[in-house]
């Protein structure tokens, strides 16, 4: 049976669906595809992340040969075409087990990868991907996430057609960012970057008051903050929404190693690695096994980003990382490999990771006095806001909190209060699916904590699924030191009411 070419929408790893419709589609190869560009990848050096001693087979224009990956996720197959070179399009034949969400990557050194083009709906046969007008690459990769079957992914071919004969001398590596001679308002530098490695190198060389400006487009790499801005001079990474960093590939922060416990520090987004007075605004973090990281980082503003498609958590502050704010976010679609880790914003840690992240090896994660204001969270697998054990004083104000949780891990509300003294404030919650118990609750997982928090002006609509608005589980336990909720909360289509404990006037 011959396989059949098929139209699709995709998506682009730097951008959003809609402009990603526009920006590319897959197409079949036609007849004037074929006399005006040329198979390139034939018989060219082949290498996959599995069975890399048959990755040659899916691209040595022989029929009845097939790369056959292992049954791990993800998986990468590709190709070193020897020179940079014009493409115009990627030709997949699928095998049996094919991709259902796959994307085409291009790198200059076969080592930074760019997406360039994804499918998140494939359905075998054969696939053409046109890449974007004037692509020049060395190296093409098939990055492959999700396969149909149950024995990995098959690629029967892999055609890139380009203008073979006329490659584009290949570039010398990307330099690093260097400040031009302009002055950012805070005094400092400006770096204008435009590539995985010029960020890369303007992270490592930045002084306070220095501004890295981000370019549109995408950033796929291992980025962490290592160097410190001031009260005065804070440094400031920018960029718009359509700036997009991700670590797709995995990729580690070499400067915090895998500790006795097993934890590895990589696929982070963005690592804020023991760093002060940094600003992050505009830009957009996606494609991560988590987004936002701060370990050890405080008086830190992440202002307007966008964090979505994580593994596990969006944003993370732990390690004391303390007096930070996230406002004006949109945090999305979190908890895509773990629902029940899928955490919008995880302020402070969990007791049964202090030997990991807590004071001295065992004792809490002082990750205190954090502030969420105005921030959308929607899709969010596990807790839109969890606030731990051995925290407090912090504030969660003008958020909107929409849908419901995925009820994994024992994730059933949008806020889960188990810190002390936390002001929450003026939040909007709408239930619209999945799992939702209660809007709020408390919980004391170790005395004194999950007491002393406060209630005020936010609505909910918990669609006759939730009981109750704000459910305090654990208020015989805390002593003196209650909660409160107030009376200028209110709740519709609640099945139990606003509240299980005295409402206090106010």
């Amino acid at each position: 049976m011959t396989p059949t070419s098929r139209r699709a929408a995709l998506t682009i790893g730097s951008a959003t669906a809609a402009a990603a419709l526009v920006a590319a589609a897959i197409v079949a190869a036609s007849t004037a595809d074929a006399a005006t560009v040329t198979n390139i990848a034939c018989g060219k050096a082949a290498s996959a992340s599995s069975n890399t001693g048959s990755a040659g087979n899916a691209n040595d224009c022989t029929e009845g040969t097939a790369w056959q990956s292992t049954t791990t996720k993800p998986q990468q197959w590709q190709v070193d075409l020897g020179a940079t070179t014009p493409v115009d399009h990627v030709t997949i034949t699928w095998g049996a087990d094919y991709a259902t969400k796959y994307k085409i990557r291009t790198s200059s050194d076969g080592s930074n990868w760019s997406t360039k083009v994804a499918d998140d709906y494939g359905t075998g046969g054969v696939d053409t991907l046109t890449l974007p007008t004037g692509t020049q690459t060395r190296w093409i990769q098939v990055y492959l996430s999700q396969y149909a079957g149950t024995s990995g992914f098959t690629i029967d071919e892999v055609a890139i057609y380009g203008t073979a004969g006329t490659p584009s001398p290949t570039p010398s590596s990307t330099p690093t960012a260097s400040p031009t001679p302009t002055t950012s308002p805070t005094g400092g530098k400006t770096w204008n970057v435009n590539s995985a490695a010029s960020l890369t190198g303007a992270l490592a060389g930045v002084s306070p008051g220095d501004t890295i400006s981000l370019a549109a487009g995408s950033y796929d790499g291992a980025f962490y903050m290592t160097r410190s801005g001031t009260s005065d001079k804070p440094i400031t990474l920018t960029g718009p929404r359509s700036a997009v960093l991700s670590n797709s590939g995995g990729g580690c922060d070499p400067n915090v190693p895998s500790s006795p416990s097993g934890i590895t520090y990589c696929g982070y987004g963005l690592h804020l690695n023991k760093v002060q007075y940094w600003h992050l605004t505009g830009f957009a973090v996606t494609n991560s096994a988590k987004g936002i990281i701060l370990d050890g980082s405080s008086n830190n503003l992440i202002d307007g980003v966008e964090v979505s498609n994580t593994g596990d958590e969006g944003v993370h502050f732990r390690t004391a990382s303390s007096n930070n704010t996230l406002q004006n976010a949109l945090v999305r679609d979190t908890g895509k490999t773990q629902p029940g880790y899928g955490e919008g914003l995880y302020l402070g840690s969990a007791q049964s990771n202090w030997s990991k992240y807590g004071e001295n090896g065992s004792g809490p994660d002082r990750s205190d006095n954090n502030k969420a204001l105005n921030n959308t969270f929607q899709n969010v697998a596990a807790e839109h806001i969890d606030i731990k054990e051995g925290t407090q004083g912090g504030l969660v104000q003008g958020n909107t909190f929409t849908g419901g949780v995925s009820g994994a891990n024992s994730a059933d509300s949008w806020v889960d209060v188990k810190g002390n003294n936390y002001t929450i404030t003026g939040n909007h919650g709408r239930y619209t699916t999945g799992t939702l118990v209660d809007g709020y609750q408390t919980h004391q997982i170790l005395s004194p904590y999950g007491c002393g928090n406060v209630w005020r002006s936010n609505d909910s609509d918990l669609s006759n699924v939730g009981a109750y608005a704000i459910n305090v589980t654990n208020q015989s336990t805390c002593g003196s030191n209650l909660n409160v909720v107030y009376s200028s909360n209110t709740v519709i289509n609640a099945t139990k009411g606003l509240t299980n404990i005295t409402i206090t006037a106010g």
